[in-house]
């Protein structure tokens, strides 16, 4: 029993200086990639860069842009094949115009698509200040890859997905890693090449990077690299519909005054003063709660998007007194803007009974008129008109 305790003992001992060796190990290998990149103040110094260069996909090259920030935001422009792509990331979500998909909007990333972009937003290496970001790496040894000699190193980001990286043994760049891709929105494996390691004011960045995944082939030559651009913050947000930000106006805080229609007196006068906030939900969707008292109360919440199959607008509106859901097709002109309800269906008995102008346009005010017809939309009366005022900042 004493020579077992002792044997597990110097077991553990031993597993332990190896353990301990390793880590130190591994961190003189990061300390001597980092080294490998550059002069280490200067990279502290970027806030910002803008890439340049060809990118081939589907056997086109073409130009490619690409920003990244030090937060961990991304923006770029490419061409996939005769399709013009534009990404946009946050550092936690993003978003893409893909013509591939035929979807006219920006959609949003899913998540083996925002972890693409989590590896596509790093400066130089994923090593760079890889413990303040919540990445785990391991030695797991030394091996040989095309007949070079190598390091690798199991890396696991914060999400828990995994990389495997292999640095050189002679100068402690990365050769090679392996990590999960996409392929048309669908994880896969792929594998990453660099080459062509050039010094950009004292900088060591690679310019020649190819990817492969699935049956594909991708090649990015880097030309030219600006340090510390000027970034606009909004390129990373998700681009509205151009037919929303027709509607823009409406977006804000406003106080409403209401005011009702009396026939017998031909005169309008005020039954309530209330609030509205309109705001972007999407890129194609604006939507509005209010609520307001005319004899009963009224609560509403109206969303407004743009139907690009039949080139209108279409808006849902919720009301709170009949807990029902009514649909208005919407048409905008130079200075109004009309919604009335739809005819959903192939209803020949359908009648056109209820409509909404907005008018009176400014920056900071604009009219919704409510009117309703007996006769199809042959004549319409007005029953309610809601002004709003824009709030002012205090």
């Amino acid at each position: 029993m004493k020579l077992i305790t002792k044997y597990i003992i110097l077991t553990l001992i031993l597993t332990g200086a190896y353990g301990t060796a390793l880590c130190q190990e591994l961190d003189e290998i990061i300390q001597l990639h980092l080294k490998a990149h550059g002069d280490l103040t200067k990279w502290d110094e970027v806030e910002s860069m803008k890439i340049t260069g060809l990118f081939t996909a589907f056997s086109e090259e073409d130009d490619f842009m690409a920003i990244k920030t030090k937060d961990g935001s991304y923006y770029s422009e490419l061409a996939l094949g005769k399709a013009d792509v534009i990404e946009g990331f946050n550092g936690t979500s993003g978003w893409t115009i893909d013509p591939w998909f035929e979807i006219l909007y920006p959609r949003e990333l899913n998540r083996d698509e925002r972890n693409v972009f989590k590896q596509k937003a790093e400066f130089f290496t994923p090593f760079y200040n890889y413990k303040e970001k919540g990445i785990e790496i391991e030695l797991i040894g030394k091996t040989n890859i095309d007949g070079i000699e190598v390091f690798e190193i199991k890396l696991t980001r914060p999400s828990r997905y995994k990389e495997t990286w292999f640095l050189r043994a002679d100068n402690y760049l990365e050769y090679k890693y392996t990590s999960r891709w996409v392929d048309f929105t669908y994880g896969v494996p792929s594998e990453t090449y660099f080459d062509d390691f050039r010094d950009f004011d004292g900088m060591i960045i690679p310019c020649f990077v190819e990817r492969t995944f699935s049956q594909r082939d991708r090649m990015l030559i880097i030309e030219d690299i600006e340090f510390n651009v000027e970034v606009d913050p909004n390129i990373f947000v998700m681009p509205r519909s151009k037919e929303i930000e027709d509607i823009e106006f409406m977006v804000g805080e406003w106080n409403v005054a209401v005011k009702a229609f009396y026939s017998r007196g031909n005169l309008w006068y005020k039954v309530d003063s209330t609030e509205s906030i309109i705001q972007f939900e999407s890129t194609n969707l604006i939507s509005e709660k209010i609520s307001f008292s005319n004899s009963f109360v009224q609560s509403t919440i109206n969303n407004f998007t743009f139907n690009s199959n039949n080139n209108n607008y279409r808006i849902s509106s919720y009301d709170g007194i009949t807990s029902n859901i009514n649909l208005f097709d919407g048409y905008k002109t130079d200075t109004t803007f009309i919604i009335e309800n739809a005819q959903i269906g192939c209803d020949s008995t359908f009648s056109l009974n209820s409509r909404i102008s907005y008018g009176n346009i400014t920056v900071d005010t604009f009219e919704a008129e409510i009117s309703q017809s007996n006769d199809n939309g042959e004549t319409w009366n007005s029953s309610l008109k809601l002004k709003y005022y824009r709030k002012k900042e205090e």
